[in-house]
């Protein structure tokens, strides 16, 4: 019920959050440009809640797949339905879990946010995280290095009076920083969310067992309908080779059947 009032609200009110009347703005510097492979801009300077400035790369573990949030934090719409929408997917998993097995990492993409700001929405989204050891980071940075991040990731948004046009959506990271993922919108599936996870980890992070390595192998990502969708042939593959096992087993026992019953009658 909480996710279908949340998509309500996100239809009623987002197409009044864009003031720009000239659809070309939007369609030419709105949205995402996809760029799986390209690294983030890790040397860019942002500033933590504490106004500590440092390169992003030195706030972000590196032994560490990160999910990276772009938003503005007077935004009173669309921004706070992301945040809210990975909150909630955030919680839906209780084994791998933000600060300790990946990095949860939010950066303002307005420069009139600042450390305090950062600090307002750090305390009100870790006070929602399961455990108090988890941690949710949030920064700002000025316009030049807000830039060199947003081009790096292919986010494009433009001003709209004290507002801005953005897309919205979740990127994920692998420990070397390399764009693995993009999930758009602000409501994730969690099996979707997960199996980002897992891939930008390569199967290996947190409490990840061979279920989660067989998730892995059998989903893969739609380009098309933009989630993970049943690989049909992986699916094929490892049902025939359970299938072979299965039968070695038992030919085995039958042998071993055989063998015994031979001996009893000797």
């Amino acid at each position: 019920m909480k996710s279908l009032f949340v998509i309500f609200l996100f239809l009623i009110l987002i197409p009044s959050s864009h003031s720009i009347t000239d659809e070309s703005i939007i369609k030419n510097n709105v949205g995402w440009v996809e760029k799986l492979g390209d690294k983030i801009y890790f040397d860019a300077e942002v500033t933590n809640q504490n106004n500590v400035t440092k390169k992003l790369g030195q706030f972000i573990s590196k032994d560490k797949p990160t999910v990276f949030v772009l938003s503005y934090y007077s935004c009173p719409k669309m921004c706070t339905f992301l945040l809210d929408g990975t909150l909630e997917v955030v919680n839906s998993n209780d084994k791998i879990r933000p600060g300790r097995d990946y990095n949860l990492v939010t950066l303002s993409f307005d420069t009139v946010d600042n450390h305090l700001s950062s600090k307002g929405k750090e305390a009100r989204y870790n006070k929602n995280l399961n455990s108090d050891n988890e941690q949710w980071s949030f920064y700002s940075a000025d316009s030049k290095n807000i830039r060199l991040i947003t081009d790096s990731v292919g986010f494009k948004f433009v001003p709209d009076g004290d507002e801005f046009a953005h897309p919205a959506g979740i990127i994920f990271l692998t420990k070397e920083g390399k764009i693995s993922r993009y999930l758009s919108g602000v409501l994730f599936d969690p099996k979707d969310f997960k199996l980002a996870l897992l891939e930008a980890s390569d199967g290996v992070i947190g409490e990840s067992t061979l279920k989660d390595k067989v998730l892995l192998y059998c989903y893969g990502f739609d380009p098309v309908g933009k989630k993970y969708a049943i690989k049909a042939l992986n699916v094929v593959k490892l049902s025939g080779g359970i299938t072979l096992i299965l039968v070695v087993i038992f030919m085995i026992f039958m042998w071993l059947k055989r063998d015994n019953n031979k001996e009893g009658r000797n």
